[in-house]
């Protein structure tokens, strides 16, 4: 039952917060076909993909977890926004 209303599992509100963006990003690429982001689509996700890559090259507060790195990549996750 918990699951299905997506409990939140851990305490960790960073996490939390990254997962529900994560899953608006996983929705968005159901939607369109894709995952990568226009800002004038979806300015707040565009913004939180952005802030992804800075994280993914040391550039952030904090680095992005293997975890997280692996749920990225696996939705087809671009580092780049050239490729």
């Amino acid at each position: 039952l918990l699951e299905r209303i997506c409990f939140p599992w851990t305490s960790d509100r960073d996490e939390v917060d990254w997962q529900l963006r994560y899953d608006e990003l996983v929705q968005f690429g159901e939607e369109n076909g894709r995952v990568q982001v226009n800002e004038l689509e979806n300015p707040g996700l565009y913004q939180w993909t952005s802030y992804q890559r800075q994280r993914y090259r040391g550039y952030g507060v904090t680095e992005l977890s293997g975890h997280q790195i692996k749920q990225l990549e696996k939705i087809g996750f671009r580092w780049s926004r050239r490729d």
